[in-house]
């Protein structure tokens, strides 16, 4: 059970080489790499899919692109041992936008299993919050659509696809995204690993989101099991997605332990807390370090409470 921390704002506001640097010195052993930044979000939102919005377009233009990234981090003695798909995966609007991801999406796939990270998280699709049902039905034949096309090549990888718990906000209301309900989770991911013949799909638990959702951790965790397979640990007021470090806002972090101990989880312990950690906020490069500190501590004491007899 290594403890990780999204590259994030930390690398992008410093660098590669100081980046990493500073993860390390902070005492972590992996990170949660952040390879969504491989294609502009912007102009995917836009729909402007002509010319080239991706690095990951192709798979050899990503290993080009990032290979100083990952020398820094193996330099570094640090492990990928999860990464963040480029989002989202679909613009309503733009059909062709799908098409466009997975292709986007068998590269990271490969990407991973060339660097032998285990986990790769791939946000799905939730139909925006005014959306009636003709809408959120489509959001879930999309979703279907978008993952069982990644089944062929995931059954010749040592990666698994992580679906994440998501949600999504209207007049300052988080309202449920997919894959918030414990049932719709089980039943996408017992689907989508039948179909692939091998267990090749799990969840990527975000903790920031279910606490914006009101969600029980103990119904949430106990319903998935072993199906959680990564976590993105991060904590919130309860009502803005704030990703902070723990005991900084509302979440019970005795009862996230419990609830994880309670399913046996022996996966990794990652940090999605960059906006802890950010140059704007902390103004001071050696505040940003005091709080890498704070967050690795905080992940010692939770691998402690988790594997504790």
């Amino acid at each position: 059970m290594k403890i990780s921390v999204q590259t994030g704002t930390v690398v992008y506001e410093c660098g590669f080489e100081k980046g990493y640097r500073l993860i390390r010195d902070a005492g972590f052993e992996a990170v949660d790499w952040n390879i969504d930044n491989l294609w502009d979000a912007q102009r995917i939102r836009n729909g402007n899919l002509n010319g080239h919005c991706c690095l990951a377009e192709s798979f050899d233009a990503a290993m080009e692109e990032t290979a100083f990234e990952r020398r820094q981090i193996k330099e570094n003695g640090l492990e990928i041992t999860q990464a963040h798909a480029p989002f989202p995966a679909y613009v309503f609007g733009c059909p062709e936008s799908l098409d466009y991801a997975v292709n986007v999406y068998k590269n990271c796939i490969r990407l991973c299993d060339e660097v032998e990270c285990k986990n790769l998280i791939i946000h799905g699709i939730t139909a925006p919050a005014w959306s009636g049902k003709e809408q959120h039905e489509l959001a879930d034949a999309l979703n279907d659509a978008l993952y069982t096309a990644l089944v062929p090549e995931l059954q010749s990888s040592s990666v698994c696809v992580c679906l994440e718990n998501l949600f999504v906000k209207s007049e300052r209301i988080c309202r449920h995204g997919v894959c918030s309900d414990p049932h719709e989770a089980m039943n996408c991911i017992d689907r989508y690993n039948a179909l692939a013949g091998k267990e090749c799909f799990g969840l990527c638990f975000d903790t920031g989101h279910l606490n914006l959702l009101h969600g029980d951790f103990y119904r949430y965790t106990a319903l998935l099991g072993g199906r959680i397979k990564a976590l993105h640990i991060h904590d919130n007021d309860g009502e803005d997605d704030e990703h902070l470090a723990p005991f900084t806002g509302s979440i019970n972090w005795p009862a996230f332990c419990e609830c994880m101990r309670n399913i046996g989880y022996s996966g990794d312990l990652s940090f999605e807390t960059f906006q802890q950690t950010t140059m704007n906020r902390l103004g001071d490069e050696r505040m940003v370090t005091a709080y890498l500190r704070t967050i690795r501590e905080a992940g010692t004491l939770f691998r402690e409470r988790i594997l504790a007899k």
